[in-house]
């Protein structure tokens, strides 16, 4: 099929793209050309800048061509969101969004399905969008994208929400630093509770799902992400896939103490421990299969070590 791709050059978008041509896939991808160039020889590319709101240059590119599906990995803007679709509509099947679990507001309760609340817009009707997003604006401007693309793609539409992603080629470190931790020598500081709940998604199975969707077409919301477990659990697995060596774990009430990754440790009170125990029912009915952390956790590791991973902030 005839794939478009949003991005397509970092983490998740380059694993959908060479998933994707594994499977015997035609690709365009669209973006800025500044990360990657040289990745996919062969892939038809097409440069433009979708941050570049109001100049007629930014999406140039994509007014020409048709495609089976899109698959949006570089929306965070309504409006860039809702210009890009617009402009899709009446040539592409079908739209993919990757959005994220913060569409959701925090809370203590337990497995949410894709029907719970979510944010509301941002802005009162009528008020200036921001030029860009924050750690408390991020999650409902997500949730406007969702609803950005539906407007546009009516029943064509599917928005992926995840959370925490891993795997291979992770450049964010949220995992992988608690994972190099534990395949050291110890002890690892930790400001989670041990019971902890934590949700993680493995890219390369993300990425797969992602496709079935577009290519189905599945169209809908999807809670794309494994089953809970604990953050206990978690750092275990993570020592035992790196070859059972004697790293062991400080645990702390301290909840400023958090070396590895503040993004995945939750407030003691456990208050915000709803974030990762949603409910992954419909995905897993769809055809989502997501393979056992320990599987994610040794080919993280393996990759880290490697290549020298360095880490940077996900936005």
């Amino acid at each position: 099929m005839r794939l478009l791709v949003l991005g397509g050059t970092k983490f998740l978008g380059r694993h959908l793209v060479a998933h994707a041509l594994a499977e015997g896939h035609h690709l365009t991808l669209f973006n800025r050309g500044r990360t990657g160039p040289d990745l996919f020889p062969g892939v038809t590319r097409l440069v433009g800048d979708r941050t570049a709101d109001g100049d007629p240059a930014g999406l140039a590119a994509l007014a020409g061509g048709t495609w089976d599906a899109a698959f949006d990995f570089s929306g965070f803007l309504p409006r860039q969101v809702a210009a890009t679709a617009r402009l899709l509509a009446p040539r592409v099947g079908h739209y993919t969004f990757m959005s994220s679990i913060a569409v959701y507001p925090r809370t203590a309760a337990a497995g949410r399905t894709e029907e719970a609340p979510i944010h509301g817009p941002v802005l009162p009707q009528g008020g200036a969008e921001p030029a860009g997003f924050t750690a408390e604006t991020y999650g409902p401007l997500k949730a406007a994208c969702e609803r950005a693309a539906e407007e546009a793609f009516p029943g064509r539409a599917t928005s992926i929400r995840s959370g925490l992603v891993t795997g291979p080629g992770d450049p964010f470190g949220a995992l992988p630093g608690w994972a190099l931790a534990m395949a050291g020598e110890g002890p690892v500081p930790c400001a989670a509770r041990p019971e902890q709940p934590l949700q993680v998604t493995d890219v390369r199975d993300l990425v797969a799902f992602m496709i079935r969707t577009g290519t189905t077409p599945l169209p809908g919301v999807f809670n794309v992400m494994a089953p809970p477990m604990t953050f206990a659990a978690m750092l275990e697995t993570c020592r035992l896939a790196a070859g059972a060596g004697p790293a062991t774990v400080r645990w702390t009430p301290d909840e400023n103490v958090d070396e590895h990754a503040a993004g995945i440790v939750q407030p003691h009170d456990g208050n915000d421990d709803g974030v990762f125990r949603l409910s992954c029912e419909r995905a897993l009915t769809a055809g989502y299969r997501p393979r056992p952390f320990a599987d994610t956790a040794r080919d993280t590791i393996a990759w880290a070590r490697e290549t020298r991973a360095v880490f940077t902030s996900p936005h």
